[in-house]
């Protein structure tokens, strides 16, 4: 029986159709979408505007979730399980969400140290085999596309 981390990713999208996406401060090269633990005593939605804050700097007065897919988890490889106390994986809801067109600023943070706005397929290249699977099924629940 695996046990997992519940998580949120906030699928950030700008009026343009982009999605913001991260690149990780503690591995070069690797993007992933803003994302976080769910703590005990809070909900997916509050999980994810918090994990949005403390990763871009983002309140949440300027996001707007709009959707949220169903639960999709994957396995951390073998030598991750001392990091995340011992998790096999994570199970992710991905919210879709909607930001304003000014007033905020992105901040890097001790989890991103660049920020890119790429499409949804771009999202897709660059997310690392591991999680793609999720990324891919919770896109087409999210934009109703398929990706490969």
């Amino acid at each position: 029986m695996y046990r997992f981390r519940k998580n949120a990713a906030a699928v950030i999208e700008n009026s343009e159709g982009l999605i913001l996406v991260g690149e990780r401060s503690d591995i070069a090269g690797a993007w992933q979408l803003p994302q976080g633990g769910i703590d005990d005593g809070e909900t997916p939605e509050q999980a994810v505007l918090r994990e949005v804050f403390e990763e871009t700097g983002i309140s949440a007065e300027f996001l707007q979730i709009v959707s949220r897919s169903s639960e999709h988890s994957y396995l951390f490889p073998k030598h991750c399980a001392k990091r995340f106390n011992c998790y096999d994986g994570q199970v992710q809801i991905y919210f879709r969400i909607k930001i304003a067109d000014s007033g905020w600023k992105l901040q890097k943070s001790s989890e991103f140290v660049n920020f890119e706005w790429v499409t949804r397929r771009r999202v897709i290249e660059r997310i690392h085999e591991l999680k793609k699977d999720c990324y891919i099924k919770a896109f087409y629940e999210l934009f109703g596309e398929k990706y490969e």
